[in-house]
């Protein structure tokens, strides 16, 4: 059984300014590592925000409401459109993370969140098309990185997990509990306090790194759980 497993590392900050990997890319890689490892039937893909110059969230101008079609997301023409669209469409689980930014998601998160409306309502992919809401039932994991222990990894995770999964129905997964590491209560949490020449100082967060490959394993053991209950639904229904 094939399960897709889609990262999104939601920094706004490029390489060329950290000067290698951010510090929520490298929590973010942690997770879909440990997804990657459980079998050879798990395919693993990640995108960039801040790479990829993503900027624009949503209008709500209620195009995709009205006209979205199969092959045209939304009213706007750029990355999200273009790429990130049928990526989230064709995962089974989405590992969101994200920076916290004044206790919460960075705004890079957000916009693309609020963008994720388009699979969850739109004319074609949402609760109105043919097949029901794309997002629906989604497994969904998410991961934070704060620059002080406190400094709002709780929050920032527990807004991009809830929130996110309860409006658009999607199946909230945390990083549970382990001899070495329980998590947050909502996902992989870390800090990245050092100097200002190390960006990626969360590698050294020993918790972080538990409870990020925590995630990864228990993305895809719910992810397998769901995909195969509704094949075992479908044949019964048959």
């Amino acid at each position: 059984m094939e399960i897709r497993v889609l990262g999104v590392c939601g920094t706004p900050v490029k390489r060329k300014v950290a000067k290698g990997p951010t510090n929520t890319e490298v929590l973010l890689a942690k997770v879909m590592e440990s997804a990657q490892a459980q079998g050879s039937d798990v395919i693993t893909d990640s995108i960039f925000l801040g790479e990829d110059d993503f900027k624009e969230g949503c209008d709500h101008d209620n195009w995709c409401l009205l006209k979205q079609t199969e092959d045209k997301f939304c009213s706007k023409n750029d990355v999200m459109s273009r790429e990130y669209y049928a990526k989230v469409r064709d995962c089974d689980a989405l590992v969101i993370a994200t920076p916290v930014y004044i206790g919460r998601m960075a705004w890079t998160v957000a916009a693309f969140i609020d963008r994720l409306r388009g699979l969850a309502e739109g004319k074609q992919y949402g609760f109105r098309g043919p097949n029901g809401s794309n997002l629906k039932d989604k497994v969904l994991g998410v991961a934070s990185v704060a620059w002080y222990r406190h400094g709002g990894v709780e929050t920032a995770l527990w807004t991009t997990l809830y929130c996110t999964s309860g409006i658009f129905g999607m199946i909230p997964v945390t990083a549970g509990p382990s001899s070495k590491a329980t998590g947050f209560g909502y996902g992989a949490g870390g800090m990245s306090i050092g100097g200002m020449e190390d960006l990626a100082n969360v590698q050294n967060d020993e918790y972080a790194m538990l409870t990020a490959v925590n995630l990864g394993k228990r993305v895809v053991d719910m992810a397998r759980i769901v995909k195969a209950g509704k094949a075992a639904l479908a044949k019964g229904s048959a």
